[in-house]
């Protein structure tokens, strides 16, 4: 009978998103999450077995929270997703502070020293493509072009989120001001 899982890839994928938060890119290393978290170095090699694996599965896994939620407003792939989309950014990054933090503040390529493994570079690519073809898909369906619409959804709110998750996180006030702003650069 297998042994129970005392540590699970959750509980240690939050402590390299704190390890990173709190020292930077350099401090989530695979000795300081067994230190954190008390999983054997066994536990955590066994799962990740080089430091790049450790770091990009946790980034990922705050991205791949971050686009379920976004894609899904993205539909359909009109103006109004294009607004729900924009104002997602905002109300996710209110709801899941320390998942926005590291994605906001950290790029996946800024936390790497090399290559990670093939299923999580896959994984990378795999949330890149989807991420495109649904912006490409709202600029096909409200007739932008592809540059205003990434301006609408992607670049505006991320600026107003980076800034608000310094100052506390986003108000009510900045997800009216995204909406408006949205609204506005997605019109006919």
């Amino acid at each position: 009978m297998p042994q129970p899982v005392k540590h699970s890839t959750d509980t240690l994928l939050d402590a390299v998103r704190a390890l990173v938060l709190d020292g930077g890119p350099a401090a989530a290393s695979a000795r300081a999450v067994c230190l954190a978290t008390g999983a054997s170095s066994g536990s955590v090699y066994h799962r990740f077995p080089r430091r790049d694996d450790l770091v990009a599965a946790a980034w990922l896994r705050a991205q791949d929270r971050f686009l379920r939620a976004y894609l899904d407003a993205l539909n359909p792939p009109d103006a109004q997703g294009g607004v729900r989309a924009a104002v997602t950014v905002l109300t996710w990054c209110r709801a899941e502070p320390g998942d926005a933090a590291l994605l906001m503040r950290h790029a996946l390529r800024d936390l790497l020293r090399g290559e990670v493994s093939p299923a999580l570079a896959e994984r990378a690519e795999a949330n890149r493509r989807a991420l495109g073809e649904a912006l490409a898909a709202v600029a096909a369906g409200t007739g932008h072009a592809l540059g205003d619409v990434v301006l609408a959804v992607v670049d505006l709110p991320y600026a107003v989120a980076r800034r608000t998750l310094r100052d506390g996180g986003p108000t009510d006030d900045d997800i009216r001001s995204v909406r408006r702003a949205a609204t506005l650069l997605l019109a006919g």
